[in-house]
């Protein structure tokens, strides 16, 4: 897609600020992106433009606190969870009428909050995802040593909270970078405007979160065989435990986590979530595009 094309609208509401980046497509329904753990869309090129490519219009989230946006902000999950929402809301607004939510890892647990929240989506696809509140999701970090012990690791965490709330902690703090970059290959990723930390209070929120298993449309939960983070077994559990008026397993055939960031298993992605949405009456339309060059954001 040429750079002219995409354009960039920011909502501010309740001292929270998230651009959405949208790739248009005439006449298609819009796939709504969440990015991952302190990334933006920037990062994620690879990914919308497959997703343009299947057919989709496509509207890529600079959340509140990252990408575009000033990363001075202070954000809770639920705070990213609501710019979501207001994104769909705003993007109803503006025509389309069959939207469709996707994210990856932190992004996928964006996705399931925002399925279980709006009634009127095509579909949900997250690319991996978990509850936070499930005595399993204790595994994707450094302290699943201490996952007997989660209850008093929460008041610990939740009284550093409040005395340090801007405290940065950096991915390495609480997640494994082996187990992320685990099995990835072939990764495209521009790091302009992706976050270097996170602020403890965020962490705590994310950590203190509670989602309901309920969701609201079609689920197509993707996950990657050999992914080391949000490893096969902690997939099948969390789909298991998901309720939704019909589901779907899907695994990625590599790629370990990062395989969202690999531009042929997001065209893999993206072809899978365009044929399942095609079944839903979620309109398509494919024409020619290609990785934006030199947009906004510089890249």
């Amino acid at each position: 897609m040429r750079e002219r094309e995409i354009s960039y609208t920011t909502l501010k509401r309740d001292g929270r600020c998230v651009t959405i980046e949208l790739w248009p497509n005439a006449e298609a329904g819009l796939m709504l992106f969440y990015p991952g753990t302190m990334l933006s869309p920037i990062q994620y090129r690879p990914m919308l433009a497959a997703l343009h490519e299947a057919g989709f219009a496509v509207a890529g989230l600079h959340l509140t606190g990252h990408g575009l946006n000033p990363h001075s902000a202070r954000f809770s999950f639920e705070d990213l969870l609501k710019d979501g929402l207001d994104a769909e809301e705003w993007l109803r607004n503006a025509g389309f009428a069959q939207i469709a939510v996707c994210g990856h890892s932190q992004g996928g647990i964006l996705t399931l909050a925002h399925a279980a929240a709006s009634r009127r989506l095509t579909a949900a696809f997250p690319i991996c995802g978990i509850l936070p509140q499930r005595p399993e999701a204790i595994e994707l970090t450094l302290f699943r040593a201490l996952g007997s012990r989660r209850a008093a690791l929460m008041t610990w965490l939740n009284a550093l909270a409040r005395w340090l709330p801007r405290l940065p902690l950096p991915v390495s703090a609480y997640l494994s970078l082996r187990r992320i970059s685990a099995n990835a290959r072939h990764i495209r990723m521009n790091r302009q405007k992706s976050r270097v930390s996170y602020p403890l209070s965020y962490v705590a929120s994310l950590f203190n979160a509670r989602l309901s298993r309920h969701l609201q449309c079609p689920l197509f939960f993707f996950n990657a065989r050999d992914d080391a983070l949000f490893t096969p077994a902690l997939a099948g559990a969390t789909f298991q435990f998901l309720h939704a008026p019909q589901k779907h397993l899907i695994w990625l055939p590599g790629g370990g986590h990062l395989a969202a960031l690999n531009p042929a298993l997001c065209r893999y992605t993206a072809r899978i979530a365009a044929a399942a949405c095609a079944g839903l009456g979620l309109p398509l339309h494919l024409e020619t595009s290609c990785p934006a060059e030199g947009a906004k954001d510089g890249i």
